[in-house]
């Protein structure tokens, strides 16, 4: 006689963490530098885009220099890196698969159109067989070439072959022309009618904001207005612009 059979066992669920991100235009760190630090440190990010980063003065030394005082390491950015850098622990930093910064062109109308706009991005391991693409953005001032700007980072979106998240200052609201393009190859994960976050000090509009492709789950999403030590009257001096925070859910690493 046949011998019944072994009931089925679900396999044991893989392993999750959250992965926290957050986007800040530090202002070429010209604001309240204790309270930047400070800040970051009471967030505690996994991943830190960083916009405005310093550009013309010993670039690479200070961005190591602040890269050291918040305890976070350079993936990409400093020399040559357009404003644009992404810091993580060493946690996350051992998961590094590659890292890239390219320039996009820019139609130069006036003095404000000639700063250098780009893309920089990592490409992580999140176990085997998965990975995440992050990537940092600053789009420019100027309408025609924040949509020059947007159409990049769609194909780049739509060719990374990978969960993305990708963000920074934008420049624009929710509505703008760019971010609807954007929007079309990732959704915006934060909300126009809360979260203002520029000018710091009175926020008025949410420039700055974190896109996720469909794959990434998202946990939550926010304008950050204080830290645990840092109170929000300083908070807002850290930079002119408040930072954006997205949690996401990734196999654990």
């Amino acid at each position: 006689m046949d011998e019944p059979a072994a009931p089925l066992v679900p396999e044991a669920a893989a392993p999750r963490r959250t992965l926290r991100i957050l986007s800040w235009n530090i202002c070429e760190l010209r604001g309240d530098l204790g309270a930047l630090v400070a800040a970051i440190g009471d967030i505690a990010p996994d991943i830190l885009l960083v916009q405005e980063a310093p550009r013309l003065v010993l670039p690479q030394t200070r961005l190591d220099w602040f890269a050291r005082r918040i305890g976070r390491r350079v993936l990409v950015g400093g020399r040559f890196g357009r404003g644009l850098a992404i810091l993580a622990t060493d946690e996350v930093a051992r998961q590094l698969v590659r890292s890239g910064m390219h320039r996009v062109s820019q139609r130069i109308t006036d003095g404000k159109s000639t700063y250098p706009r780009g893309v920089a991005a990592v490409r992580l391991s999140t176990g085997p067989g998965a990975e995440l693409v992050v990537s940092c953005i600053h789009f420019a001032l100027q309408e025609d070439n924040r949509i020059v700007h947007a159409r990049h980072v769609q194909e780049l979106v739509r060719g990374a072959g990978a969960p993305v998240v990708v963000g920074g200052d934008l420049n624009e609201v929710g509505s703008g022309a760019a971010r609807t393009l954007l929007g079309q190859a990732a959704r915006d994960t934060g909300d126009d009618a809360h979260g203002g976050t520029f000018p710091a000090r009175r926020p008025q509009r949410r420039i700055d904001a974190l896109y996720a492709t469909p794959d990434v789950r998202v946990l939550g999403a926010r304008t950050l207005t204080e830290s645990a030590s840092v109170p929000a009257e300083r908070f807002r001096e850290a930079s002119d612009h408040l930072p954006v925070l997205l949690e996401i859910e990734v196999p654990a690493f």
